[in-house]
């Protein structure tokens, strides 16, 4: 990894705050919520999200350090309506799901087997692994969407991208529909699902905005046919 100034340094440890912030704020709604902190299952969930954070920092900036530095920045330029009706929607349906799984724990209402905890880990893995790989393979995957004229910004077709053109949107509606059943609640699948709805809405305007906009999208469309689950959308 080639010698990083000291503005880069600040940018990666601006990122690191940014998402452990995140996941110390779900913690918390879902351990207030579920009234007690005696839920080793979830400890281990959370755990693992931890870890995979960690893990992923140390790929990014071995591997794709662009994506790191551009990330630290969630807002880049002017964002049009629907990039700000995105926001709104994943900010305010991602918090959603520990809050409703919080409170169906302390009611018990869903009580859910291991069987199901395990497939919240596998779902986890998966996803996860998925959206890393697309962070990994795009120096171009900033938080907010526009064309990035100043870093050369071009089609990237290597990677997840050979299988569907929104391979990250795609894993992190995996991963979060991994949330609900690693804290142990089916109710918390309705704000899962709502969140994968504000990924589809995104996709949706974001794969036009690229085929009017970028150089050689088009044609890359064309290739690559499906934008979040091949051989159906």
């Amino acid at each position: 990894m080639e010698k990083k100034d000291a503005s880069f340094w600040k940018a990666a440890a601006k990122r690191g705050m940014q998402i452990l912030s995140s996941l110390v704020l779900m913690m918390a709604l879902f351990f207030f919520f579920a009234g007690t902190l005696d839920l080793p299952l979830a400890w281990l969930y959370f755990g693992l999200y931890f870890v995979s954070l960690a893990i992923n920092m140390a790929i990014f900036l071995k591997y794709n350090p662009e994506v790191v530095e551009a990330r630290s920045e969630i807002i880049k330029g002017e964002m049009k309506w629907w990039d700000k009706t995105y926001v709104v929607l994943y900010m305010l349906f991602m918090f959603a799901i520990p809050i409703i799984c919080g409170i169906d724990v302390r009611f018990q209402a869903s009580s859910l087997g291991l069987g199901y905890y395990l497939a919240g880990v596998l779902l986890f893995v998966a996803g996860w692994s998925f959206t890393s790989w697309a962070l990994v393979e795009n120096k171009f995957f900033e938080g907010s969407v526009r064309i990035q004229k100043e870093r050369g910004h071009r089609v990237v077709t290597s990677g997840p991208y050979a299988i569907i053109r929104h391979p990250g949107y795609a894993g992190m509606i995996v991963f979060y529909a991994s949330m609900p059943l690693g804290l142990g609640s089916l109710y918390g699948m309705v704000p899962a699902l709502l969140l994968a709805g504000a990924f589809v809405f995104r996709t949706h305007f974001e794969d036009e905005m690229l085929q009017r906009e970028l150089k050689g999208y088009t044609e890359y469309a064309k290739k690559t046919r499906y934008r979040l689950i091949p051989f159906v959308w």
